[in-house]
């Protein structure tokens, strides 16, 4: 091959790979400008913050303090505080319902998780009483359900009267209601149910843990039927 043939073979390879490097560049830029437009499309949507939304952040704060409020004793002790527990947690409600759907989760979440904790806590102080002191603490707290029941149904039927929307779900137990109280949901099938408890119950706990759950649930039940009470399960 002659010096002439060699230089012009490797004039053509170098502008071939001229080519094939602009090719590569070219889909680099335009990648990186859709990944840019994706993005600020995100951004300005409301998808994407660098901050936590100030409704969100509100509601975060009505839930802790409603938290510290009403669950310090493991729930209201008289049927004023009941009913201002219902008001408060009422009003968080219309609040979450208000979000765009992308944010609701945020709140769903922590309401879910501070349901759970509540109910966690009512379980370990159970059976971290003495056995002779079970019974009392047990009716104390089914003193709470009932309270918290009959304050919903009051708060139900003066929406009933106003023409607003009243709570799914009607009553509550020491469990949570349905929706977005972090309860399972209100109106639905077994199958529904049985996932919400697999994601909720099972899925999150022990086996001890759900050992005492179920031996609590005995232990309030049968207290319960002696009281000459309904069955709180589910509400």
């Amino acid at each position: 091959m002659s010096t002439a043939t060699m230089r012009s073979t490797a004039a053509r390879s170098g502008r071939d790979a001229d080519k094939r490097g602009s090719a590569v560049r070219f889909w680099l830029a335009a990648l990186a400008a859709l990944a840019v437009l994706g993005f600020l499309v995100a951004w300005l949507g409301g998808w994407i913050r660098f901050t936590t939304d100030p409704r969100v952040t509100e509601i975060l704060a009505m839930q802790e303090e409603a938290r510290t409020k009403f669950g310090a004793n493991g729930g209201p002790t008289t049927l004023v505080e009941a009913t201002a527990a219902v008001a408060a947690m009422s009003t968080i409600r219309q609040k979450v319902d208000a979000l765009p759907e992308h944010l609701r989760p945020q709140v769903e979440r922590a309401g879910g998780s501070m349901m759970r904790d509540m109910f966690r806590g009512r379980i370990n102080a159970y059976f971290a009483a003495p056995p002779a002191q079970r019974q009392a603490l047990l009716d104390r707290q089914i003193d709470q359900e009932e309270m918290m029941d009959k304050a919903f149904k009051m708060g139900s039927a003066v929406m009933n009267a106003v023409g607003g929307r009243p709570r799914e779900g009607g009553s509550t137990s020491s469990g949570g209601g349905g929706g977005r109280g972090g309860g399972p949901p209100s109106g639905g099938g077994p199958d529904d149910r049985n996932r919400w408890r697999k994601t909720n119950i099972i899925d999150r706990t022990t086996p001890e843990e759900r050992a005492r759950y179920s031996e609590y649930r005995r232990a309030t039940e049968e207290r319960r039927k002696e009281r000459g009470l309904p069955s709180g399960w589910p509400r």
